[in-house]
């Protein structure tokens, strides 16, 4: 369950690294030195032909997804909940160690494989299909990593999150001394099986870079670049709050309660921010997609890691409980009942749905 998480002055934001729009987004760094991004739901103020809309629940369901994610065996960024004056909304600490980590969107693999694509421009929303994001992969030595874009896109399915734009997901690259890689290796059970020469050779460049490196340090000179190795490793899944209804009115909730028939209309309306061909597809389609690729078996496995996880009686006390310690003063950012039990149906249904769509592609 979230912890709650009270911002004081003791706090300190970080207004260089802030970031604007109708999402209020901060980065703060905590009394204990850490640093960490609290979001408050989305409000989108009245124009002259629309009224405004208050998503206030929708923090919530970065959370949910942590939850749900967890249970799923998915890795999904933590989210807890925070007070910031007389405000509520979601915490989550940095993914990265700013020091030695960069954190790359994936917009940034697209343009490097793609130099004119520009997500600004309208007309270039349809060039963000699977086959962009594979293509990029391929082309920065990333092609593993295709998994965790599926794996990505079947979460999005579970959730009805349609906003995984190319900002939303992310590499995490690591500077590495290469002595630090060496001593892994060491440590690998299969470096046993290693001729006698290689483990010479293993431990020989690990002491020459271990002893160079450490000179370089004493002498309070730059370590030269050819000492270290970029580690590579896909970011945990985050900016998820685009999903399980958080547009929805309380009126359209209720309606959805009570109709079924009206609700997996609602649920197949919905669709993936990534296109496929040019297209936006519903998500269950885009997986459909994808597993008349060689992605089959991809699909097929990730999708019994989740059948394995899923469980409805954890479901129903996860998001019955989800925000039991809300203190009294801010009762009017608790999760209605009736939203609640809309949240549980459309996460069974989409999973129902996920599992039919994969037991007949088989």
């Amino acid at each position: 369950m979230p912890d709650l998480i009270t911002i004081t002055n003791e706090w300190n934001e970080q207004p260089w690294f802030s970031t604007g729009g109708t999402r209020a987004k901060k980065y703060i760094q905590s009394p204990d030195g850490n640093f960490y991004y609290f979001k408050r739901s989305q409000y989108k103020p009245a124009t002259e032909n629309k009224p405004g809309k208050d998503f206030t629940y929708e923090f919530w369901n970065e959370i949910i997804a942590f939850e749900l994610g967890t249970m799923l065996g998915f890795d999904v960024l933590r989210y807890d909940i925070a007070i910031d004056g007389d405000i509520m909304g979601c915490i989550s600490q940095s993914m990265i160690n700013s020091e030695e980590e960069e954190l790359i969107e994936g917009v940034k693999y697209l343009q490097a494989f793609s130099p004119n694509y520009d997500p600004n421009k309208k007309e270039h929303q349809t060039w963000y299909t699977f086959d962009l994001i594979k293509n990029s992969l391929d082309v920065s030595k990333l092609s593993p990593h295709i998994e965790n874009i599926i794996r990505l896109i079947l979460f999005d399915a579970l959730i009805g999150n349609g906003d995984r734009h190319q900002e939303n997901w992310a590499i995490i690259a690591k500077q590495t001394p290469i002595y630090k890689i060496l001593e892994e290796i060491e440590q690998d059970v299969s470096f046993k099986k290693l001729a006698n020469w290689k483990k010479w050779v293993v431990k020989t460049s690990k002491h020459f870079f271990k002893s160079t490196h450490s000179s370089f340090k004493k002498r309070n000179q730059p370590v030269p670049k050819s000492h270290y190795d970029i580690i590579n490793r896909f970011a945990p899944i985050y900016d998820s709050g685009s999903s399980l209804g958080r547009e929805l009115t309380d009126e359209r909730v209720i309606q959805y309660i009570n109709s079924e028939v009206e609700l997996v209309r609602y649920i197949d309306k919905g669709l993936s921010e990534i296109h496929w061909e040019g297209k936006k597809l519903s998500h269950f389609e885009l997986v459909k997609k994808i597993m008349d690729t060689n992605y089959r078996e991809v699909v097929v496995k990730l999708v019994s890691q989740i059948k394995d996880g899923f469980d409805e009686g954890v479901l129903a006390e996860m998001i019955e409980t989800i925000d039991n310690s809300v203190p009294e003063g801010y009762i009017r950012y608790k999760i209605p009942v009736n939203r609640k039990h809309l949240i549980f149906k459309i996460i069974t249904l989409r999973f129902q749905k996920l599992m039919k769509l994969v037991n007949e592609g088989v």
